[in-house]
């Protein structure tokens, strides 16, 4: 009755907690290029409607401020995609956060049984010993009397 040899599961299990790790770490940085790229074009929009203001007021030509106009909209559909894309980033976050929380209870679970078997085991050679070792009494004593 030799009990499971739980270091490979063990093993194993830590792996996948560490795959998980690694692919909440590489969501996360896909996470940060995102926000930044919908901070640059937040900047860049408000720079066309800051440049575009300064042109109104100066006096333009009006196919150049239409030209402004219709890059504000490009830009403002950007952002909109861009906010699209940051949010299935933020989803895919979570997703790998969940997955990292759910692989860490499993390897905790099977720290604990792994200790469980090895107590029970303990105890089970114990038990063992001290009967071996009441049975060595008994032969001793008996042999004595003899």
């Amino acid at each position: 009755m030799k009990p499971f040899a739980f270091n490979t599961v063990l093993a194993y299990r830590k792996r996948l907690e560490d795959i998980a790790q690694q692919r909440l770490a590489e969501a996360r940085k896909v996470l940060a290029a995102v926000q930044n790229k919908l901070r640059e074009e937040k900047n860049n929009l408000a720079h066309l409607i800051k440049t575009t203001e300064l042109l109104q007021t100066e006096g333009v030509n009006i196919t150049e401020l239409v030209r402004y106009e219709d890059q504000i909209l490009r830009v403002k559909a950007n952002i909109k995609a861009i906010e699209k894309n940051l949010a299935d980033k933020e989803e895919r976050v979570k997703q790998e956060q969940h997955n990292l929380l759910r692989r860490a209870k499993d390897r905790q679970i099977m720290e604990k049984l792994k200790d469980q078997q090895d107590s029970a085991w303990k105890a089970y050679l114990d038990k063992k010993e001290m009967a071996m070792l009441d049975e060595i009494a008994i032969i001793r004593h008996s042999s004595e009397k003899l």
